[in-house]
């Protein structure tokens, strides 16, 4: 089963300040890495590898501007099961 993915303003926040963090060369590419990555992980949320902040949580990498980072999210599905929603996006060690 697919989930439609989901951002909590939090979540929303941490990804606004995690893209105001780079240079602006390399924003697109890493927004458009993101989008990719949340698609993934709603289209199959066994993707997640423990907890984090309680909550499970998905970690991914991406090349943008040809550098790589590696960031990660807190998630839950929702109470009708339609949905993954994010409830935080940070930086994460490999």
């Amino acid at each position: 089963m697919s989930y439609v993915p989901e951002l909590t303003d939090v979540a929303l926040e941490d990804l606004k300040n995690l893209i105001d963090s780079l240079p602006s060369s390399r924003r697109r590419d890493a927004i458009d890495a993101v989008e990719a990555a949340l698609t993934k992980l709603a289209a199959n949320p066994g993707l997640a590898q423990r907890e984090h902040l309680g909550r499970p949580s998905y970690r991914f990498g991406f090349a943008a501007g040809g550098v790589t980072y590696h960031w990660g999210c807190t998630f839950k599905i929702s109470e009708d099961e339609s949905r993954i929603v994010i409830t935080h996006l940070f930086r994460t060690a490999l």
